[in-house]
């Protein structure tokens, strides 16, 4: 890393840590750190940011464990509660238990406690801002999709920078109520900006900035797109944007800066996606690392919420050595999953498929493989017996592991422990395998505090979870849910 070598990290004498950054990859699994590194040093000759971050003197590196209160596999609403919270909850809820009515329990949240001490907040992401893991750190829900009511209450929960997408759940003429929520954002002080440009022209202590109809667009896709770099900030520039307006405050800032569609690409089995938003969420780690080694008194924690897909960099040829060529292949992808699929339509031919996937992604189907990916678009993939396999998008990715040498396990999320890597006041603290809910008061301790929420069990929370969903009215359901005009979370199970 250009002039990294040369930075020396100095905390000043603090018992606890003034701010904290906790910077959250989504759905990242350890192959997908290990393959941007791995491309990093074989392609540039150095390591990636994270790469080289986790052999510095300064880091403390460990393992988080990832479970929820309903599955070995947690989804990002139960993980980021973990965090907001200290507590495992059901699948799907957000700092919320289920007790047989339509509110449930509301735990107290992180961003709650701190905003009693005085500590601003920020959110910044490039899903939804109303997505499952910036919620997690202030809001109660009982239904992550109820993605317009959570734009409502964060309205009330007081944190200061919201930055990511979510145009549909904010605008009066997308919302079903039609209730202009930019407008009483206005009113409470916020500086509202819907623009690359808006974004880093704004002066205010109080932002909130929006700029997608849903989630960002994937990086790579915005690489190749003067029009959507135009408008659309990066990661990178919206955490240091948010740096800025929230570092003079006198009793320090707390902020989450979220890769979330790394995900979504992981869930869509797509290289492309992963591996390009994965790049540009090191870059803001980078940011975030460069302010804290400057100020000696932040706390900066980089993590994921849970492992995604599984892809990994296989081995193939003689002596493994396609693989490096495979590797380097990576620098010339110009489009997502999400972007060749949409141009593909319904119904591509052979022909239609050979010819976008060399352009975009730079390697030449057979016609079998491209046969393959025709055949999926009319359910009828040659893997349809495998529950994992069949669909377009995994389909698509399996033939393509004949020339990039990736494969993935599935488009879920899988059980195993993810990377945690900590620099600042209170690093020490996650050193070794450290329990998801663990984070909760080691944030909450940088400011000399400590909050005990209720507990739930695996067998109580299952008999109330019947309970609630039958009270619940399937019209308030209707109103705030998220799916309807997008179809992201149904198409490819975005959790």
């Amino acid at each position: 890393m250009a002039g990294a070598e040369s930075l020396q990290y100095k905390p000043r004498r603090a018992r606890r840590a003034k701010n904290v950054i906790f910077c959250v990859v989504d759905g990242m699994a350890h192959q997908t750190f290990s393959m941007v590194d791995a491309h990093s040093r074989y392609v540039n000759g150095k390591p990636s940011y994270w790469g080289w971050l986790v052999d510095q003197e300064f880091a403390v590196n460990g393992l988080q464990e990832t479970r929820s209160l309903s599955s070995v596999v947690t989804d990002s609403a139960a993980a980021s509660s973990t965090w907001g919270s200290g507590r495992r909850v059901w699948n799907g809820m957000i700092n919320t238990f289920p007790d047989g009515t339509p509110d449930g329990v509301e735990l107290r949240t992180l961003y709650g406690l701190l905003h009693e001490k005085g500590v601003r907040t920020g959110l910044v992401t490039t899903t939804t801002i109303t997505h499952a893991t910036p919620s997690g750190f202030a809001i109660n829900c009982v239904n992550r999709d109820l993605e317009a009511l959570i734009a409502e209450r964060y309205l009330k929960s007081g944190v200061d920078v919201l930055m990511g997408g979510g145009n549909r759940f904010f605008a009066a003429d997308k919302r079903k109520d039609k209730m202009d929520l930019y407008a009483k954002f206005r009113e409470a002080g916020y500086d509202v900006v819907q623009d690359r440009t808006g974004m880093l022209a704004s002066r205010a202590r109080k932002v909130l900035g929006i700029f997608a109809d849903g989630h960002l667009p994937y990086t790579v896709d915005r690489n190749h797109s003067p029009e959507i770099a135009a408008k659309v900030p990066t990661l990178a520039e919206m955490t240091a944007h948010a740096i800025n307006e929230l570092k003079t405050n006198r009793n320090g800032f707390f902020l989450q800066i979220e890769g979330g569609r790394v995900d979504h690409a992981a869930h869509s089995s797509d290289l492309a996606g992963l591996f390009y938003d994965q790049i540009a969420f090191e870059d803001a780690l980078k940011v975030a690392i460069d302010f804290a080694m400057a100020d000696g008194d932040t706390l900066v924690i980089i993590t994921a919420d849970h492992a995604c897909g599984g892809p990994s960099l296989n081995g193939d040829g003689e002596e493994y050595i396609d693989t490096n060529t495979a590797l380097a292949s990576f620098s010339g992808f110009k489009a997502s999953f999400e972007t060749i699929l949409k141009t593909l339509g319904a119904s591509p031919s052979v022909g239609d498929v050979q010819g976008l996937v060399q352009a975009k992604l730079g390697y030449k189907l057979t016609p079998t493989e491209a046969s393959a990916v025709v055949d999926a678009t009319k359910g009828n993939s040659p893997f349809k017996a495998s529950n994992f396999y069949r669909s377009v998008n995994m389909t698509m990715a399996t033939v393509l592991g004949n020339h990039n040498r990736v494969n993935f396990t599935s488009g879920n999320h899988t059980a195993e422990h993810v990377l945690v890597t900590a620099v600042g006041p209170g690093a020490e603290q996650v050193g070794g395998i450290t329990p998801n809910t663990r984070f909760f008061d080691i944030m909450l301790a940088a400011k000399g505090l400590k909050h005990e929420n209720p507990t739930m069990d695996f067998a109580t929370a299952a008999r109330n979870m019947d309970k609630m969903k039958a009270a619940i009215d399937p019209d308030f359901i209707d109103m705030y849910s998220a799916h309807e005009e997008c179809g992201c979370d149904e198409a490819y199970g975005y959790r």
